[in-house]
């Protein structure tokens, strides 16, 4: 390993006395501002840390478009406090207070269990987040930290161990079995839709579900649809799956659905905020079908007819997160190899072009997930093929960034190459 990005690794190089974040002082982008401050140092009960990859989530969006009005943020002085952004991170500490040395060293990695449940606060939210290079938590963070043991793992896998901890908690009361034959992932297209795509054809390929014929994904976007045709085919080849995607405004969309599923679907994934499409889709599962509520309905929307779900004997399962035991469970899977996160990696971006990213999230402009590398400069925000030719790869890797799959091994190169310390 050069000495560089061994120096980075290990936290063996001087901090600086700054720290760089993006702040938010009101509802709108044009009240998110990217801010240098002095560098806090920790006091005897804190640590600080470096953020390595922080992943921009829809949530992002509702807190920088909402400000005061969002329900975590109704109670909170954004005006004077302001916000920094960011839950989905990995991060490094730095320093460490002298009442938690015994808890933390430096070089210690973590990722973070945003919902601080106990306290009733939330990372990213009423608690600073990842939109910074450097950053202090106190004990109450502390607690929701947790531990990345395998040292080979990657800055972005566990970065994104977040999203996918909240796909893996959507599963935990009912799951595909044997009897399913027939899924729609509804409105999938998206970062968090290609999770749960993924997610099946892991199932069928495990054995968990072995009679999983055909997959349905949905979507309003063609690009969309396309990109995810071309990226996951050979992955649903490879677990014996018939795939299609679906645009429900192209005018035979309702044949091919009867076409599809002549009987109807045994699990519905609903990835779409919009209760008339969703109760739509539900009319057409079948009798002991499940349904999971995945979408970030809001409270009171939608009409359910129990008459039909209790005839029909259709279990629904709703979920709006995660635990720290989901994410446990989903990193020590990409600790051990059985979970490639990285495969949810859609480009890359420092943090200058953090505001551009999530601008991209809101404009649908991202077919997956952006990687904010907060401690690379001179990285415009870049889809991942169009890293192959502009960074120093070994061949092998390179003709895997060039297909869009980002890895570990990538992820090396660009903090070799573009980070601001070396």
């Amino acid at each position: 390993m050069p000495p560089d990005l061994q120096a980075y690794k290990s936290v063996q190089y001087n901090l600086p006395d700054t720290a760089r974040c993006w702040q938010l002082s009101a509802a709108g982008f044009e009240n998110l501002e990217l801010v240098e401050i002095p560098r806090r140092r920790p006091g005897p009960d804190e640590i600080a840390f470096r953020t390595d990859v922080n992943g921009i989530c829809f949530s992002d969006v509702k807190i920088i478009s909402a400000g005061q009005g969002h329900p975590r943020l109704r109670n909170y002085d954004i005006a004077g406090r302001k916000v920094v952004p960011g839950h989905e991170l990995a991060l490094t500490v730095v320093e460490v207070g002298n009442h938690v040395a015994s808890k933390f060293k430096v070089g210690d990695r973590f990722i973070v269990q945003a919902d601080l449940l106990k306290y009733g606060k939330a990372v990213g939210y009423d608690v600073w987040g990842g939109f910074c290079d450097y950053g202090v938590f106190g004990p109450e963070v502390q607690e929701y930290l947790i531990p990345i043991r395998a040292r080979e793992a990657g800055y972005s896998e566990t970065a994104l161990v977040e999203p996918w901890a909240c796909v893996e908690a959507s599963y935990a009361r009912v799951d595909f079995g044997p009897g399913d034959r027939v899924a729609w992932l509804c409105g999938g297209a998206g970062p968090m839709g290609q999770m749960h795509l993924v997610r099946t054809f892991s199932v069928k390929l495990s054995g968990q579900a072995p009679n999983l014929a055909t997959v349905l994904l949905t979507d309003i976007s063609d690009a969309r649809l396309d990109s995810v045709q071309n990226r996951y085919q050979r992955m649903a080849q490879q677990a014996g799956i018939r795939f299609v995607t679906l645009n429900p405004s192209h005018a035979d969309y309702e044949q091919r659905l009867a076409e599809i599923a002549p009987s109807g679907f045994d699990f519905l994934v609903a990835l779409c905020p919009v209760p008339p499409v969703i109760e739509a889709a539900i009319r057409r599962v079948r009798q002991y079908g499940v349904v999971n509520l995945f979408a970030g309905f809001k409270r009171g929307e939608g009409i359910l007819n129990m008459g039909d779900v209790h005839y029909d004997q259709i279990t629904i399962t709703g979920n709006s997160g995660s635990r720290i035991d989901d994410m446990k469970a989903v990193l020590r899977k990409v600790e051990e190899g059985k979970l490639d996160t990285n495969s949810s990696a859609y480009a890359v971006v420092g943090l200058e072009g953090a505001k551009e990213a999530v601008m991209a999230v809101r404009d649908s402009k991202a077919l997956n997930k952006i990687l904010i590398y907060s401690q690379c400069k001179d990285l415009p925000l870049t889809p991942v093929p169009e890293l192959a030719d502009s960074l120093p790869f070994p061949v092998d890797v390179r003709e895997e960034v060039r297909k869009g799959h980002w890895s570990s091994r990538a992820e090396d190169v660009l903090l070799r190459s573009k980070w601001a310390g070396a």
